[in-house]
């Protein structure tokens, strides 16, 4: 922490000049279905991750940062600042060959580039691909190394689905808009980082650099090879005892080596001391169900795809030299949409040039001076075709909607315990981790590795009665739920019976926030115009086309 002494006064003038006449460089990673409980500061013991842990104990650990149930939402969310409501996107993630994107309205990217950042997106898209000007090069991203759909395999890259009873797999990845072949047979994970370690290294660190790293990591790919990991890599987590957990750790451990790969690129760039890291999932990992990854979101309740914090509190941090009050863990609400204002503020723009429509609210000050956030509420979602809704107002949140999953809404996902032998959180391995290393070189400050286990503890999560039913909610039966987050972070003790002035009051806030909705975006896959042996075998965007041709 920052005392008031003559140091911190200089640091902090320091500060603001940097952000006043230099911009900072901005990465946003994005893991794709990371557990809450697979992470090292969550008190995750069976898969170490030193690289991300040593970056979130020096910088803000948010720990009540909420994200979309579900990641074409998510990324709608994030590139927009606006609720997924308000683009019709707030439903299931969009399929292959499914005529449907974000609607023609000013993207993150483009904003940055009028501030004069270069702007790059590594990995997933996911928001729609229908027209080449739905892509990401026409969309403010000067370059594009990826995939369009909502995953691909981590070697082949192929994707394969299952629309209107046929089965359609096609190569989805991309440079640009042409198909990036010749990275076939090489792991998904490496391949992002690596691509992203050259963007740094080629980039001229006079200029702003903007970059999202969308990992495919840690999504299931294509049924029947769910999980896909290098075996060196797998073999470090004998101590698992499930096989299909086992290579779900390892393809954690694989993220967590591309974390320490773009912090240790970017110090010996010399951009580091500049720098503003994001790292958060797109939503929670999907522990059981069709396409299941073995995360686990422990203790929270629910998955992916379901309203409970299981789902839609996800992981995340910052980290930043430019922070004044950093190494804490935050219980202030941050919302997906946030970052779009945040971020901008951050690179110092004025926010008054921002879309006035946002539904994010800039964060900026609040978490460089460790201030109360202007977030008090927040939507979290409504699904008119699930009949689903939540909402959170300061302490409370509000559930309502009979679940099409039931099982999803229970609580599930390994606690840890689930293992051969026993493995100890090692928090010299963090500090001496490649971020740590690289952090350390630039950092005024860095906190001792005897004080993470301080942090840690603080960021873990735990339930006031043990899972236990002290006062149950049933939404199959019409039940409204309404908790009190802050002393019932496991959703266990339904309160709606006891404040019903409180769930009426949000229950009229859905209403308001139902009133500014689009219709939820329901188009069948045009799959006849879309099929991947039309382009090549690769998935490709098939409006544009004339006779169904389209240049690959």
């Amino acid at each position: 922490m920052c005392s008031k002494t003559i140091l911190c006064a200089i640091f902090v003038i320091c500060v603001n000049v940097t952000m006043g006449s230099d911009r900072p460089h901005i990465v946003f990673i994005m893991a794709d279905d990371l557990g809450w409980n697979d992470v090292g500061f969550h008190g995750s013991d069976q898969i170490p991750t030193p690289n991300i842990d040593v970056l979130a104990y020096n910088g803000i650990i948010l720990n009540q940062y909420y994200s979309q149930p579900q990641s074409t939402a998510s990324r709608a969310a994030l590139l927009t600042g606006t609720y997924p409501i308000r683009m019709g996107l707030n439903g299931k993630p969009l399929t292959a060959a499914q005529p449907a994107s974000i609607p023609a309205m000013k993207l993150m990217p483009e904003y940055f580039k009028e501030l004069g950042y270069t702007t790059h997106l590594v990995g997933k898209w996911g928001v729609g691909y229908e027209r080449w000007n739905s892509t990401p090069t026409y969309r403010g991203f000067d370059s594009f190394f990826g995939f369009y759909n909502e995953f691909t395999s981590y070697y082949d890259y192929l994707s394969t689905w299952t629309l209107k009873n046929t089965s359609y797999t096609g190569f989805d990845l991309r440079k640009g808009t042409e198909p990036a072949w010749e990275f076939a047979g090489q792991y998904a994970t490496d391949v992002f980082t690596d691509y992203s370690v050259k963007l740094i290294q080629n980039h001229d660190p006079n200029l702003p650099l903007f970059m999202i790293l969308s990992h495919l990591a840690v999504h299931s790919a294509n049924e029947g090879k769910l999980l896909e990991a290098p075996q060196e890599a797998i073999n470090k987590f004998k101590h698992v005892y499930d096989s299909n957990r086992r290579t779900y750790a390892a393809m954690v451990s694989k993220l967590d080596d591309s974390v320490g790969l773009i912090v240790d690129a970017l110090e010996k760039k010399g951009m580091l001391q500049n720098s503003v890291i994001v790292f958060v999932s797109d939503n929670g990992a999907p522990t059981i169900g069709r396409f299941r990854n073995w995360g686990s979101n422990y203790p929270l309740r629910g998955i992916k795809s379901t309203l409970f914090e299981g789902g839609v509190r996800a992981v995340g941090f910052l980290w930043s030299p430019l922070l004044v009050q950093s190494q804490r863990v935050s219980s202030e609400l941050i919302h997906v949409t946030d970052w779009m204002p945040t971020l901008y503020s951050a690179a110092g723009g004025d926010i008054s040039l921002l879309d006035p429509n946002m539904d994010g609210l800039d964060q900026w000050s609040s978490l460089v001076y460790d201030l109360s956030s202007p977030r008090t509420d927040m939507l979290i979602n409504i699904n008119d075709q699930e009949r689903a809704a939540a909402l959170r107002f300061h302490n409370w949140k509000l559930v309502l909607g009979a679940p099409i999953h039931p099982g999803f809404d229970d609580h599930i996902g390994d606690s840890g315990k689930g293992i051969l032998y026993e493995v100890k959180y090692n928090t010299s391995n963090v500090y001496n981790s490649p971020a740590g290393i690289s952090i350390a070189k630039v950092s005024y400050t860095i906190t001792a590795a005897e004080e993470y286990r301080l942090l840690r503890g603080q960021a873990i999560v735990r339930c006031a009665n043990h899972r236990g039913k002290a006062n149950p909610c049933d939404l199959e039966s019409g039940e409204v739920c309404l908790y009190d987050i802050l002393r019932d972070p496991c959703e266990e003790n339904n309160l709606a019976k006891y404040f019903p002035n409180v769930v009426r009051s949000m229950k009229r806030a859905l209403v308001e926030y139902k009133s500014g909705a689009v219709p939820l975006v329901s188009k069948e896959p045009d799959i006849e115009r879309a099929d991947p042996k039309l382009f090549q075998y690769t998935w490709n965007p098939w409006l544009d086309c004339a006779d169904a041709t389209c240049k690959v």
